[in-house]
């Protein structure tokens, strides 16, 4: 029998299970913090307490309730030697690239510009942008940046694209490494993060970021709270040389009930939603990933544990 420790509420874990009976023959799912948890094969986690999968003497693979992997590489004591695997679910990308060209499209039409005006009874036009005219710049081309990427093209926007490395898309004009990220920050209007956190990407979105920009640019960080330097996006915000933002990640969640973001006009939160885990979609990727693990195969969307992701 496979042995899976969950780390997570009890009605995720039965909820898991019963997505996973289908798939699998012969396993069971517990809570990974139990003698028996302490003990599985399989650890399918979001963010485990520090030290807690160091304990598990017959660990074989980590599995990811979600697409990012930076709660298991801010833990040292958990052991390299063991795959870990990230979902790359199409229900998630899927998801955020709704929640981007929401958020997109809601500044670039003033949307909250009129529904204060409504709650005040005010009828008044505001000019409006160029229907084409945007220039939105995706950060992180991979599985979710791709498809974000391709749906703002074809809404008719310019769509710039950064990754680590050089890469090619339909209708994007791409830029890699370092060295190009000015040139793919000079005159956009949006820009929209779904990178993972490495030591690369930590605090990228700060003061120098914001100048580069178009005036007025909006951010929208759908990746992790730690690539934006918090107080230097007020400062950005407060001078008018950043539009507006949209957050959905932070570096403390959930976000201090003190957190200037909660009060500031030109902020929009999200409590970390933009693309929730559906273990209905999401479950047979787990089930093949396990299955691969267990027969000592490599499973698909292992990380690297030296890159990051």
């Amino acid at each position: 029998m496979i042995s899976i420790g969950f780390y997570g509420h009890d009605d995720d874990r039965e909820m898991w299970r019963q997505r996973l009976t289908p798939l699998l023959s012969d396993f069971d799912i517990i809570n990974l913090e139990s003698d028996a948890g302490m003990k599985a094969d399989i650890a399918l986690v979001w963010a485990p307490p520090r030290g807690a999968l160091a304990q598990m003497p017959h660990l074989r693979g980590i599995i990811m309730q979600g697409q990012g992997v930076d709660h298991m590489m801010g833990d040292d004591t958990t052991p390299r030697s063991v795959p870990l695997v990230r979902l790359v679910d199409p229900d998630m990308s899927d998801a955020l690239s709704h929640w981007a060209i929401l958020n997109a499209l809601d500044m670039w039409r003033d949307g909250a510009q009129y529904r204060a005006q409504q709650a005040e009874r005010i009828w008044k036009p505001i000019e409006q942008r160029p229907a084409t005219g945007a220039v939105i710049g995706i950060m992180g081309v991979g599985a979710i940046g791709n498809v974000i990427a391709t749906r703002f093209a074809s809404l008719g926007f310019k769509v710039k694209g950064w990754a680590r490395t050089r890469r090619t898309l339909e209708h994007v004009e791409m830029f890699a490494g370092m060295d190009e990220l000015p040139s793919f920050l000079s005159q956009t209007d949006i820009v929209v993060s779904v990178l993972p956190l490495t030591p690369a990407t930590s605090n990228i979105m700060n003061a120098t970021f914001f100048d580069a920009l178009a005036d007025g640019a909006f951010i929208i960080n759908g990746g992790r709270g730690g690539q934006l330097v918090e107080d230097d996006l007020l400062v950005a915000l407060d001078s008018g040389k950043i539009g507006g933002a949209a957050l959905d990640v932070f570096v403390t969640e959930p976000l201090p009930a003190t957190h200037a973001f909660w009060t500031h006009p030109k902020i929009r939160v999200w409590p970390h939603v933009a693309a929730q885990t559906n273990p209905q979609t999401a479950a047979r990727q787990v089930a093949a990933a396990i299955t691969d693990i267990m027969a000592g195969e490599e499973p698909a969307n292992k990380v690297d544990w030296d890159r990051g992701y």
